[in-house]
């Protein structure tokens, strides 16, 4: 009974020897999967964030056209204008002393 229990036990030992083998296999492949998925999703993210850029840079820029089509004033229009009223006003307060 004995030298059957031995053999029973060494042949548990050998098992657990074979999946600790299968299981540290199995992480290695999972790791690599994983890794390759990391890539393929940062990859994804850059292409996605540069067609964002490239539609709104373009979007921009059909907006500009058409205001400036339609007339209508930009911003460093207005800040210009705005500083000429500035100055002129004070042109104005310094004549008026």
């Amino acid at each position: 009974m004995f030298s059957q229990m031995k053999y029973f036990f060494l042949y548990c030992f050998e098992a657990a020897e074979k999946m600790e083998e299968k299981a540290t296999k199995f992480e290695d492949q999972r790791q690599e999967r994983m890794d390759a998925f990391r890539a393929d999703k940062q990859d994804i993210h850059d292409k996605a964030r540069s067609r964002i850029e490239s539609a709104k840079d373009e979007i921009q820029t059909h907006v500009k056209d058409t205001l400036n089509t339609m007339g209508v004033a930009t911003k460093d229009e207005v800040d210009e204008i705005k500083s000429l009223l500035t100055d002129l006003a004070q042109k104005v307060d310094d004549l008026s002393k």
